[in-house]
C-alpha cells in the first residue's frame, strides 16, 4: 500500500483551506463594500471600520471608500461619521490615490467631524 508523503499532504490541505478563507473574506467584502454604500448608518460605520482589516482586497475596497467620502453622499444620519471611519479606513490602507479626494472633501466645507460619536 503506498503512503503519501505526509508534507505534500499537509501543504495540499493548506493551500484548500487558504482558497476557502480567500472565498469566505471575498464575501465578507462585499458585504461590507454593499453596507457602506447602503443608507443605513450603522452598517456603513460599521463597514467603514471594518474594510482596512482586509488589504487583500485593497483593490476593490480602495474606489468604494473614496466614493463614500462625495459630499453627495448621505446616510440616514450621522454622514460625517461614516466618511471620518472611510478616511481612517483609507489612512490604514495606505491609499494615497485618496489624498485629492479628501483635500477636496475638506474643501467642500462638509461637516467631517463627528456627529454623533466622540
Amino acid at each position: 500500500m503506498h503512503v503519501p508523503n505526509l508534507s505534500i499532504v499537509v501543504i495540499a490541505v493548506f493551500a484548500f483551506a487558504g482558497a476557502a478563507f480567500a472565498q469566505g473574506d471575498a464575501g465578507v467584502v462585499t458585504g461590507l463594500l454593499r453596507d457602506l454604500l447602503g443608507r443605513d448608518f450603522e452598517r456603513a460605520h460599521g463597514a467603514a471600520e471594518r474594510l482596512h482589516q482586509y488589504p487583500a482586497f485593497r483593490a476593490q475596497i480602495v474606489p468604494v471608500l473614496i466614493q463614500s467620502l462625495q459630499t453627495t453622499r448621505e446616510w440616514d444620519r450621522c454622514s460625517a461619521d461614516v466618511r471620518d471611519a472611510a478616511a481612517r479606513s483609507l489612512a490604514e490602507l495606505k491609499a494615497k490615490e485618496a489624498a485629492v479626494p479628501l483635500l477636496d472633501l475638506v474643501k467642500s466645507g462638509a461637516p467631517i467631524a463627528h456627529e454623533c460619536f466622540e
